[in-house]
């Protein structure tokens, strides 16, 4: 346990459109997921600061390809998926933006899938599952938030899940050693 860390993860940039993203040699980790399902807390919880990643009460404030720069790569996160209030015009543009990134980006080696253990894996998650499978991008759902429930349901839930889906884990920023799990995952993925 005493090599897990917390990781070293800088803002980098925002890029609204795909052909504006950056080119670079590094490994490149997809966080998706519905709005409000907890990526932004991820990443500052993984980071181990408050402020990395925009955070806010009202879901659907991330609107662009955020990159944070790691050691050996980046982390992108993405705009959370299924906003009622996101305009068409912004909608319109992610749809044809965010399928461009899963098919042809060929520093993407990973996604992690965040959605709120209390309400699992709606339409718009099984969508983006079926997208990361058709592009044969290996990937994980994360189930946040799980200090909101009962500690004795989180095994139960996961196993339910593993039963259609491959890997599935759980995660809460008040869990240090939840968060360095997943953080020394992260370090993993992007050193192989």
């Amino acid at each position: 346990m005493s090599s897990l860390r917390f990781l070293n993860i800088d803002f980098f940039a925002s890029f609204e459109e795909y052909h504006q993203i950056i080119n670079h040699d590094g490994k490149e980790i997809a966080f998706v997921g519905a709005s409000n399902s907890g990526k932004s807390s991820a990443i500052n919880a993984l980071a181990n600061k408050s402020k990395l990643a925009k955070v806010s009460k009202k879901p659907g404030k991330t609107k662009l390809f955020n990159f944070f720069r790691l050691n050996r790569g980046y982390i992108v996160d993405f705009p959370g998926y299924g906003y009622a209030k996101t305009s068409k015009e912004q909608k319109k543009i992610w749809s044809i933006e965010l399928p461009q990134y899963f098919e042809k980006r060929p520093n993407l080696s990973f996604a992690y899938l965040f959605s709120d253990i209390r309400h699992p894996l709606k339409d718009s998650d099984y969508q983006m599952l079926e997208m990361l499978a058709k592009n044969q991008i290996e990937h994980k759902i994360i189930f946040t938030k799980s200090d909101k429930i009962n500690s004795q349901e989180i095994p139960k839930i996961l196993d339910r899940q593993k039963g259609e889906l491959l890997q599935v884990d759980f995660f809460s920023i008040k869990d240090k050693s939840q968060i360095l799990k997943i953080a020394s995952e992260i370090n993993e993925l992007l050193s192989n």
